[in-house]
Parts: C-alpha cells; structure tokens; sequence
C-alpha cells in the first residue's frame, strides 16, 4: 500500500533524509540521461535547503513510501508569473527502480492535482522529454494531460502538458 506524505516546515529527520536522497537520485538520472550540459547548481541548491526549498507558498514535496520504505518523490510549484490562468508545476517525478510498476508514480501526480484543486488552480502544467520518460509520458496522457506550448524557455526535446481541472472544461 502506497502512503503519500508532504514535506512540511516539521517535517522530522528521516524524511528530510528520504527527500534528500530521493531527489539526489532523479539528479543523478537526469544527468546521466541529459549529459553534461544538464544544469545541476539549481538541484544541489534545492536539495542542500530542504524542507525550506520546496515550502513557497502553492509548492511543495510529496514522497511516496511503500511500508516504511521511501518509494518517490514529485515537487509542485506554483507558476504564477507564467501563465494567464492560476497553476500548478508538476516536477521532479520520480520512483525507485525496484518498485516501479506499483502505481507509485501515478499516486504522487494524483497528490499534485488534489494540491492544485484545493488551492483553486485551473490547471496543472508539466514539461518532460518524451524520448527519455515515455512511461511518465503515458502516464500523464492516461491521468488527461494533453500536449500544449511550452510554457517556460525549455531545451530541445521537451514538450509540455496540460491538465484542466473541475470547473475550466476537464477534470481527471
């Protein structure tokens, strides 16, 4: 069974530990499958000024855990000088190896879109690289997120996604 828990201002040591090593590990994919150009000043940051870094106000950090057992982890920022509309980010998607297959992935980015819902947002946007998630991929499309222009200034191969929440033409 699947637990979601959200990184707060108490959040106590062990999770700190679960989030800190959680994100260190979608760093180190994503430098692997992005290459050396892949910018990791921001992440290190991100992950040295926990819980502090993903506390703004409409953000934050979700882990998955599986018994007592850290799973995943996803981040959910708020974009609002982006877009026209009030939204949400999806980021940092991210579930073990050895557990992958066990809806972990899609119960984190159900927690994003309840989070999004409770503060009244229209939507929840996400980038990725296809090429390189084509299960997150499937995944987002499955849970109703559709194609849309890229949002932010993004690199070669990433494409964006939408998902309308109640009341702005779709639900998931």
């Amino acid at each position: 069974m699947t637990r979601i828990t959200p990184l707060t201002a108490a959040t106590p040591p062990n999770l700190l530990t679960a989030a800190r090593a959680l994100l260190g590990e979608y760093r180190d994919y994503a430098r692997t499958a992005a290459g050396p150009g892949f910018g990791m000043a921001k992440m290190e940051r991100e992950i040295a000024e926990l819980p502090a870094s993903q506390l703004m106000p409409g953000g934050g950090l979700l882990i998955a855990w599986i018994e007592d057992q850290p799973a995943g982890c996803v981040a959910i920022r708020p974009l609002p000088d982006v877009l026209p509309e009030r939204a949400s980010e999806l980021k940092r998607l991210w579930v073990r190896e050895a557990v992958r297959g066990r809806g972990i992935a899609e119960a984190l980015v159900r927690g994003v879109i309840a989070h999004a819902r409770n503060l009244g947002h229209d939507a929840v946007y996400l980038d990725t690289e296809p090429l390189l998630m084509p299960a997150a991929v499937r995944l987002y499309r499955r849970l109703g997120f559709v194609d849309c222009p890229l949002y932010k200034p993004s690199d070669e191969g990433v494409a964006a996604f939408r998902l309308a929440l109640a009341g702005s033409g779709a639900a998931a």
